[in-house]
């Protein structure tokens, strides 16, 4: 059986969630969409001698790892814009001196100021939430400080008991209850995702980059209508001489947009994710399942595996896509905690503190049912305030999930890709019990044909061969685009890239896998 032949026989079927927008798509529209930019001397020394090259040839030949790819050229978002904008100040004081003097310099500054905060606002709508909340605190920090002034300045006519006694308790009254019913707003419709709006002011992969790519990606299927994987077949044999196949299925999306679809940890452009099956002396022995730069293992017993027409079991495995992260997993499931992901200081810091405030809102919050909630799971956590049973039960006055710590929303209950057959026996779950009508019922577009185009993955291709990054490279490293399907991140202490275990040393990436499963 041919390479192809055996790729085809053991392909698995991805079952994603209801609104997800991206899917596997070849690489080759993706990048007559992208721009390449050097990240470091080498690679702008390097990047000269290829200067009129086309973007999917060159870069495959390029040796320097210091390159990121921008699938959404937006002068807003792009540094071009801040520089104009530095630019352009610094011409204005110089202008503003010797026409005004100071006054001129003072007047430069502040429409220098103002524009920046335009264009700082105009990067992502999700910032434009900022204005009205900020204006809600200013307004309740006067509203409370209101009262001192009695100190000095008796209403006339009423006595200091009544004012104290009576007036200001009643006052602090409305005063809480409106802030509370002002707090539930902003929460539910100003900040749904106070973690996200925080990580989208930092980050380079936007909000507004994250639509943005969609509407790219939706354009790029008008021609592209068949989603791809890439195979690669490696024969191995181990220490006690049994003979290894290792059938590796790669993917690439063209976004990662899982903070905006289900209030993850980070968005990024360009997404590599993975499925490898293990045979053993030509005996199917395991799955393994790339997640979040790590991956797990499930047996080949305990997998799923597609029906045929007549109820018979198949050979391909259903996996089943995280919304928003391409996360795989071996069975319908969300998880609703952050030990699922390593995230960096300040996600941690975020998470933590949103869920927080998230709780004592809702221990103060004047709707019955959210406050019983909250009083009951805080009754039975018992000071273990992130673990994963805390949501079973938290639901808000829709009937739906509050979304608050990051969710893997990996249900399958959206569009099915790969080998077609009894498809309604296989499990799912319904993810609008777990996601805000938001999140749940935004606008996606689904591919018209849902099987495989299979391309053979070797050395001959030369993007395999690109070390640099599938992505804008961020301020925030999780917020960068990954390395290729080949290479793994480049570590602090390393001068270059180097090969990824589960390419170069798959047995290894099996062993480890099986020992971090028991």
């Amino acid at each position: 059986m041919g390479d192809l032949e055996l790729l085809e026989k053991y392909e698995p079927v991805l079952r994603f969630s209801k609104g997800e927008r991206f899917f596997p798509m070849a690489v080759e529209p993706f990048l007559e969409k992208c721009t390449l930019f050097p990240s470091g001397p080498k690679g702008a020394a390097e990047l000269f001698g290829h200067l009129n090259e086309p973007l999917a040839g060159k870069i495959g030949r390029l040796n320097s790892h210091e390159y990121f790819l921008r699938f959404v050229n937006n002068p807003l978002n792009d540094f071009d814009a801040w520089i104009w904008w530095g630019g352009l100040s610094v011409a204005g004081l110089v202008v503003g001196w010797f026409t005004l003097r100071w006054t001129g310099v003072e007047i430069v500054m502040g429409a220098s100021l103002a524009a920046a905060l335009v264009l700082f606002m105009l990067v992502s709508p999700i910032r434009l939430r900022i204005i009205p909340a900020v204006l809600a605190v200013l307004a309740f920090l006067i509203l409370g400080i209101a009262p001192v002034w009695l100190f000095f300045k008796p209403i006339p006519g009423l006595s200091i008991a009544v004012e104290y006694l009576v007036l200001l308790p009643i006052y602090i009254l409305l005063l809480f209850y409106l802030l509370m019913r002002v707090l539930k707003y902003m929460i539910e419709h100003i900040l749904p995702e106070g973690p996200g709006l925080v990580m989208d002011m930092l980050s380079q992969a936007t909000e507004k980059i994250a639509v943005e790519a969609y509407h790219q990606y939706a354009e790029i299927l008008k021609d592209y209508h068949q989603p791809v994987y890439y195979g690669r077949v490696l024969q191995e044999t181990d220490e006690a001489g049994d003979r290894w196949t290792i059938l590796q299925y790669h993917f690439f999306y063209a976004f990662n947009d899982w903070r905006l679809a289900a209030n993850g940890f980070n968005h990024h452009e360009g997404d590599w994710e993975m499925v490898a099956v293990y045979l053993k002396n030509d005996v199917p022995y395991a799955v393994l399942l790339s997640q979040h730069g790590a991956g797990n293992i499930e047996s080949w017993a305990a997998t799923f595996k597609a029906l045929d027409r007549e109820g018979r079991e198949t050979t391909h495995p259903v996996i089943y896509t995280a919304l928003g992260s391409h996360a795989n997993y071996s069975k319908p499931d969300v998880i609703r905690s952050p030990s699922m992901y390593n995230p960096g200081r300040l996600q941690r810091f975020l998470l933590w503190f949103d869920g927080l405030v998230h709780y004592l809102f809702m221990l103060f919050n004047p709707s019955q049912k959210a406050r019983h909630a909250a009083l009951e799971e805080l009754r039975s956590i018992q000071g273990h305030l992130f673990e994963e049973h805390i949501f079973e039960e938290m639901r808000d006055e829709t009937d739906h999930y509050i979304v608050r710590l990051p969710m893997e929303i990996a249900t399958g209950d959206g569009l099915r890709i790969g080998f077609q057959g009894k498809n309604s026996k296989e499990p799912a779950i319904r993810s609008s019990d777990y996601l805000k009508q938001l999140m749940n019922d935004r606008k996606t577009t689904l591919l018209p044909n849902r099987e495989w185009k299979r391309i053979l993955l070797n050395s001959e291709q030369g993007w395999v061969q690109y070390k640099g990054l599938w992505g804008v490279k961020s301020f925030l490293n999780q917020e960068s685009g990954p390395p290729g399907p080949k290479w793994d991140r480049l570590q602090k202490s390393q001068l270059d890239v180097t090969e990824r275990m589960r390419w170069e040393r798959p047995l290894e990436w099996l062993s480890r896998l099986e020992k971090n499963k028991h």
